[in-house]
């Protein structure tokens, strides 16, 4: 019994620790797209063209597929394809 008490309580340990790390995941992801649109944001009140913008229009719309794929490779519990 104290075997799987222990067992138990690794388990608990990990699922947290691996919470902990898909919380932070989330953060640096939200992080990252949220300053890049400020920083689209602010270049167009700058003046910047879209063409100026493309690359990174184009790097927000990667950021925003990537998050959603790694979204639902969580949710179903499978790894995200590379």
């Amino acid at each position: 019994m104290a075997a799987i008490d222990d067992n138990i309580t690794k388990l608990q340990a990990d699922v947290s620790a691996e919470n902990t790390v898909i919380d932070s995941a989330v953060a640096l992801i939200n992080g990252f797209a949220s300053q890049l649109a400020a920083a689209v944001s602010a270049a167009q009140s700058a003046g910047a063209t879209p063409a100026q913008l493309q690359s990174l229009t184009d790097l927000s719309t990667s950021i925003e597929s990537k998050t959603q794929a790694l979204a639902t490779a969580v949710a179903s519990g499978t790894p995200v394809a590379k």
